[in-house]
């Protein structure tokens, strides 16, 4: 009995361990998060009423089912820039510099003297999309992923 508790217990570490990075939301995290703690919480429950194995599952069920619900509603940050070469412009600068109504021959002229390097998904296309950046702007910044 106990050793399927521990199976348990760590496939639910690889799940949180293993959440995946192009989701923008959380739903991996807090369906392990959730799953572990509701297994806990199910197992001591399950224990003292002589059931600690079915108590942890069903405690692991309920707790990776409201950890996921809640994970859902949590955004993940759009783009780490700590890992941007300094003086590259990131993606707010040139949705800023958009706004500010510099051309896009300036911003583009811009990005490539800094060698900026982007790796684009398709929410941040259309987030800039939805801010005004032109479309040659975009295609220059996926260009200068590859």
């Amino acid at each position: 009995m106990k050793r399927y508790f521990y199976i348990f217990f760590i496939l639910v570490f690889v799940l949180i361990v293993c959440g995946c990075q192009t989701n923008k939301t959380r739903v991996a995290e807090g369906a392990g998060i959730g799953g572990t703690i509701g297994a806990i919480a199910g197992g001591i429950i399950g224990f003292q009423s002589g059931h600690p194995v079915q108590g942890a599952a069903i405690g692991g069920a309920i707790g990776a089912g409201t950890g996921a619900a809640v994970g859902a509603q949590i955004n993940k940050p759009t783009q780490d820039t700590s890992s941007q070469a300094p003086g590259q412009l990131t993606m707010q600068q040139i949705v800023d510099l958009t706004k500010q109504g510099v051309s896009s021959d300036e911003i583009i002229a811009k990005i490539k003297a800094a060698n900026s390097k982007y790796s684009l998904t398709a929410d941040d296309l259309e987030y800039l999309r939805k801010q005004g950046v032109s479309q040659r702007v975009i295609e220059t910044m996926q260009v200068s992923g590859k």
